[in-house]
């Protein structure tokens, strides 16, 4: 695995880079459709309970939470499809801190333990620990690839246990106290060790303004961020401000390195077509789970008015004379030394 070193102190610009690309073929507008011996994770009792979920408007959530993305089948299939935007918009990449050999590995809010499987595969020596409130992840893994069900409010209670902790899609709302979690993180670091939160922001952009000014993407966004605000959470990414949380937890030489992750096939660059193309199919297909307990518990929408504003969102999502992306950022940390922030801010 290829890792960029990190030069300087404090944080780099937040400026996404300059307007991509744009593929000529794609110019005409279309409608169509191991384990470890200590188990000091503070995790509650692990009892049938944790398997128990509730149906809403066809989708299943966990029992007993707040969390408004679905855990079902099809929401995982979403996020299996929007890893590999993510990957694909960060240069096909696992990480970006400077790491050679990470020996003990953390990734918190490990979904469907994708990247915990890939980076087990590619660091074999590497005990790769996944931790997530849903219990969906595959239970047949290499030795050196764990995971337990947590729920990231409590208490860690680890320290010095990891030298690489890794965060993915988290910010915004995950997490209702990140300075909490950023200190959680830097305790649970041995000194030497990286954290690298990997996050987009639902930010739609445009850098050759061919978002419509009525467009119901920007109605759809904005609307989705007010009900999750009305949930206690921000529904953004800031990547200065999560950087002034992080040094304020004790991290240091904060950087922040920015992406930009395409919705459709419209970009030239080979890599990022890819990716647009699974952050196209990811939004068509998953955009009813990203956004129905947001509007109908935190609005008072109804689900047919939901459905009728995705419909014109899946409309301008097709539409290939417009070139809109995600802000993406990667924010990298280093503990008593330097801490690489990846963000990424992607739009959606």
């Amino acid at each position: 695995m290829a890792s960029h070193s990190v030069k300087g102190a404090g944080v780099a610009s937040t400026e996404v880079p300059s307007a991509l690309p744009i593929d000529a073929i794609e110019q005409t507008s279309s409608d169509s459709d191991s384990g470890y011996e200590e188990k000091t994770l503070s995790t509650s009792s692990v009892t049938s309970s944790i398997y128990a979920f509730d149906i809403e408007n066809g989708r299943k959530y966990q029992a007993g939470k707040s969390y408004v993305i679905p855990n079902d089948e099809a929401e995982q299939e979403r996020m299996d499809i929007h890893y590999h935007s993510l990957r694909y918009a960060m240069g096909d990449k696992l990480f970006h801190a400077p790491m050679a050999h990470p020996t003990s590995v953390i990734d918190v809010g490990t979904g469907t333990g994708i990247w915990a499987l890939d980076m087990a595969d590619a660091y074999p020596g590497a005990h790769v620990l996944g931790i997530d409130l849903s219990p969906i992840q595959p239970t047949w893994v290499a030795p050196n690839l764990e995971f337990r069900v947590f729920d990231l409010e409590e208490t860690w209670d680890m320290p010095n246990r990891f030298d690489f902790i890794h965060t993915r899609e988290m910010n915004g709302f995950s997490i209702k106290s990140w300075p909490k979690f950023y200190e959680q993180a830097f305790q649970s670091m041995r000194p030497g060790g990286w954290v690298e939160c990997q996050e987009f922001d639902l930010d739609i952009k445009s850098d050759d303004n061919t978002i419509p000014p009525d467009s119901a993407v920007i109605r759809w966004q904005n609307l989705w961020e007010e009900g999750i605000q009305k949930g206690g959470m921000t529904g953004r990414c800031y990547p200065n401000q999560m950087a002034n949380q992080m040094r304020e937890a004790g991290f240091i030489n904060v950087h922040i390195l920015p992406f930009k992750m395409p919705i459709g096939a419209w970009a030239k660059d080979p890599m990022l077509r890819q990716s647009g193309l699974c952050t196209l199919v990811g939004l068509l297909d998953g955009v009813f789970g990203l956004s129905v307990r947001v509007y109908t518990q935190l609005l008072g929408w109804s689900v047919e008015e939901l459905e009728a504003l995705l419909a014109q969102c899946r409309s301008e999502w097709k539409n290939k004379r417009i070139h809109s992306y995600f802000p993406m950022y990667v924010l990298v940390l280093f503990i008593h030394c330097m801490v690489t922030l990846l963000i990424t801010v992607a739009d959606t």
